[in-house]
C-alpha cells in the first residue's frame, strides 16, 4: 500500500462516526464475521467489508468508498505478511478486536507459530483503553495477548473459566450442533446452530461476546444465528442431497483445520453407510510441508474412516503414513492428479455416503465438491 493511499484512507476514516470491529485469526475469521453480521443486521445498520477485503491495501481501497450512516463496521484482517495486521489495525483503529485462534496457516511466511502469534497480536495492541479484546481462552497464544492491551478483555472457549463458555454440546450430524452458551455475567443461552464443527462453536462464542458488548438482546442473537446465518462456501458447509452428505471444507486447509473437520466427519457415523475423506495438499506450510503431511497421515491412521483419498504432491506421503496402522475395511488411495481423483470418486459414490472434502485453493478442491454435488443430484 502506498503512503498516499494510506493517508487518504486515514483521512476518510476521520469523517466516519461509527466504530470498527476487527477480526483476525488463523481460522474462523470469515465465519465469525458472517455470524456477527447476521446478528447486527437485525439490530441496526452494519457496514460489512467485502469477503476478500482482508489486506491493508484492499481495506484502504474499500474504506474510501464507505459513505452513509452505520452503527458499526466489520472488517476481516488477514496476515499475508509480517506487518500486514499491524498496518491494517492502525488504519481502521478498531474499538473491538477479535482473535479466533493461532495455528499453522501462513507458516511458510512466518517460520514459526510464535511469529504468527506476534503478528496477530498487533490487532489487540491497537485497541484503545475503552476498547474490548475478545480472545480465545483455549489457545495459549491468543490468551497471552491479554497482556498486550489495557482494553477490557472477554474470553471465550470450552472452559468454565471463560467469560463465554460452551456447555451441553449435542452434535446431531446433519442437523447441526445444539449448545448452551454460559456467560459469567449473564444468563445462559441455548442455541441450535447450523454448524457441524467445534471450531464453529468457538466462532459463535466470539460473535456472541461481541454482540453482548454492543448490547444486542438475546432474542435477536438467537434468531440471527439459528435462522439467518449460513456457513460460507468452503468452510464446513453441508450439501445434503437425499441420503448423501457432502461437507465442503475446501478453503485453505491446515493441519489445525483438519483436526476439527475430521471429527465432524466422525459425527456423521450414525447417519452414514460410509465415511469418506478427500484431502488435497495443505499449502503455506513452508519447509515443514513434508513433515506436516506425514503427521497428518499418522493422525488419520487412527480414525475410523472407510475411504481416504489424497490428492497432490504430498498425497503419497500422507497415504504412506496412514498405512502405518492398517484397518481391515479401510481403503486408501493417492492421486497426483485431481482429474484422476475425480474420476474415481464419481464412479465410487454410493447412497448413504458422507464425504468430507478438505484442501487448499491451490489444488482447487472445490471442483470435487461441485462434481460430487452434481452427481448426487442426478441420482436423486
Amino acid at each position: 500500500m502506498t503512503d498516499e493511499l494510506y493517508r487518504k484512507a486515514s483521512e476518510h476514516l476521520s469523517h466516519l462516526s461509527f466504530p470498527f470491529i476487527g477480526i483476525t485469526g488463523s481460522n474462523g475469521k470469515t465465519t465469525t464475521k458472517r455470524m456477527l453480521a447476521a446478528i447486527l443486521r437485525r439490530h441496526g445498520r452494519v457496514y460489512d467489508f467485502a469477503y476478500d477485503a482482508d489486506t491493508a491495501d484492499k481495506i484502504a481501497r474499500e474504506l474510501l468508498l464507505v459513505e452513509g450512516q452505520y452503527e458499526w463496521a466489520l472488517v476481516k484482517i488477514g496476515a499475508t505478511a509480517p506487518d500486514e495486521i499491524s498496518l491494517s489495525a492502525r488504519l481502521v483503529q478498531p474499538k473491538i478486536g477479535i482473535v479466533t485462534n493461532v495455528g499453522e496457516a501462513h507458516l511458510g511466511a512466518f517460520d514459526s507459530i510464535e511469529k504468527i502469534a506476534e503478528a496477530k497480536s498487533a490487532l489487540i495492541r491497537q485497541l484503545p483503553k475503552d476498547g474490548i479484546a475478545i480472545l480465545n481462552r483455549d489457545n495459549d497464544h491468543v490468551r497471552n495477548m491479554a497482556n498486550s492491551t489495557a482494553a477490557q478483555k472477554l474470553f471465550f472457549g470450552m472452559s468454565e473459566a471463560a467469560d463465554y463458555a460452551a456447555a451441553n454440546l449435542d452434535q446431531v450430524g446433519p442437523e447441526g450442533i445444539a449448545v448452551t452458551v454460559r456467560r459469567k455475567r449473564g444468563t445462559s443461552l441455548r442455541l441450535k446452530l447450523p454448524v457441524f464443527s467445534l471450531g464453529d462453536v468457538y466462532n459463535a462464542l466470539a460473535a456472541i461476546a461481541a454482540a453482548d458488548a454492543l448490547q444486542v438482546p438475546d432474542t435477536i442473537i438467537a434468531d440471527a444465528l439459528e435462522n439467518d446465518f449460513v456457513l460460507p462456501d468452503g468452510r464446513g458447509k453441508l450439501y445434503r442431497i437425499g441420503d448423501i452428505c457432502i461437507l465442503d471444507d475446501t478453503y485453505d486447509a491446515t493441519p489445525q483445520s483438519l483436526l476439527k473437520s475430521s471429527k465432524v466427519l466422525l459425527n456423521f457415523r450414525d447417519y452414514s453407510s460410509r465415511l469418506i475423506l478427500v484431502l488435497g495438499d495443505m499449502t503455506s506450510l513452508g519447509v515443514q510441508a513434508e513433515e506436516q503431511h506425514k503427521r497428518t497421515g499418522y493422525y488419520l491412521s487412527g480414525m475410523p474412516i472407510d475411504l481416504c483419498c489424497f490428492v497432490g504432491k504430498y498425497a503419497s506421503t500422507t497415504a504412506g503414513a496412514v498405512f502405518a496402522r492398517p484397518i481391515t475395511k479401510r481403503s486408501v488411495h493417492a492421486f497426483k492428479d485431481l482429474i484422476d481423483a475425480l474420476e474415481f470418486l464419481l464412479h465410487d459414490l454410493r447412497p448413504g455416503d458422507t464425504v468430507l472434502v478438505e484442501g487448499s485453493e491451490s489444488e482447487d478442491m472445490s471442483k470435487v465438491v461441485k462434481a460430487l454435488v452434481q452427481k448426487a443430484q442426478e441420482r436423486n
